[in-house]
């Protein structure tokens, strides 16, 4: 299984400063209708790999601004979670306000978001069950790509990341399933085939230095 999640760019018109909340709503509207910032850097080689990217503008200029091309194909399972002003007012908040309460309401299965957490975490396991075992890129926006991020590692996979912290805009995931430690080697675990990395590592060093002794 070899997985790649690639975070989409930062859109041209993205929302910055205080609004109210019909001037948030339209803000997020033309965001995700805006297209990406240009990136002039290496494309990524999909290496044979399908490409699944989200609905929208800002994941096809991504999915085509970053990877050479390849099989591309649009599956909604991947679209950015919806985000809507968390009351309406005339007065003004800054964004970061906006999406912080808008998060919570998610959280809280506020009818005023379009879509829970429970639906986004329903999204998000269907997807893990339809990509188990395959070879693929994802391409996703970092809303989504947050609540994706923690199921993968529920379910016990490895993620390596370009950054740290806050999700960056065009950074890149490696996914990989976890090899679990078996604890044997606690004990005796000197088998040929041991049942963890920790084991394996632990026989070649025993094997090594019995050939050298």
């Amino acid at each position: 299984m070899s997985i790649t999640i690639i975070c989409t760019g930062n859109p041209v018109s993205s929302p910055a400063g205080k609004y109210s909340s019909e001037g948030f709503d339209r803000a997020v509207s033309a965001a995700q209708a805006s297209g990406i910032l240009p990136y002039s850097g290496r494309k990524f080689d999909p290496a044979g790999r399908s490409v699944l990217q989200g609905e929208g503008r800002l994941a096809a200029e991504t999915a085509a601004q970053l990877i050479l091309p390849g099989e591309f194909r649009v599956e909604a399972l991947l679209n950015e979670i919806p985000v809507r002003s968390f009351t309406d007012t005339e007065k003004l908040y800054p964004v970061e306000t906006w999406y912080r309460k808008a998060a919570s309401q998610r959280k809280h299965g506020d009818p005023r978001q379009p879509e829970s957490r429970e639906q986004v975490i329903a999204r998000a396991e269907a997807l893990l069950d339809m990509i188990s075992d395959t070879d693929c890129i994802l391409v996703t926006g970092p809303l989504f790509l947050g609540e994706l991020l923690d199921r993968l590692r529920i379910h016990n996979y490895v993620i390596q990341r370009t950054g740290v912290l806050k999700i960056q805009p065009l950074e890149r995931f490696v996914i990989s399933r976890k090899e679990e430690h078996c604890g044997g080697c606690q004990h005796n675990c000197f088998l040929s085939n041991p049942g963890c990395g920790v084991g394996r590592d632990k026989a070649m060093r025993r094997r090594s230095s019995s050939s050298t002794g």
